[in-house]
């Protein structure tokens, strides 16, 4: 399986295998042998934060608390009479 990587030096776009067995394997362009990433780095980098999820859920349910405890309407009903 290859995965899109670029070059920051000379802007080339390659695949890179990234099932190799060895997280330490370095990930090279293929133009001007720049050294990009190991591929250790690049996977986890590219995988989901799940510290960054569990913040973010926790923050939606703090949210969803506080709005749940607040009255509907925060005003005081008042009644007008109409003509």
């Amino acid at each position: 399986m290859g995965y899109q990587v670029s070059c920051h030096r000379c802007g080339n776009h390659q695949n890179a295998p990234l099932d190799v067995h060895d997280d330490w394997e370095e990930i090279s362009c293929m133009e001007c042998g720049e050294f990009l990433d190991t591929v250790g780095n690049w996977k986890d980098a590219h995988s989901p934060s799940y510290a960054l999820q569990m913040l973010n859920m926790s923050r939606t349910l703090t949210l969803q608390m506080a709005r749940e405890s607040q009255p509907l309407n925060d005003q005081h009903i008042t009644r007008r009479a109409t003509a």
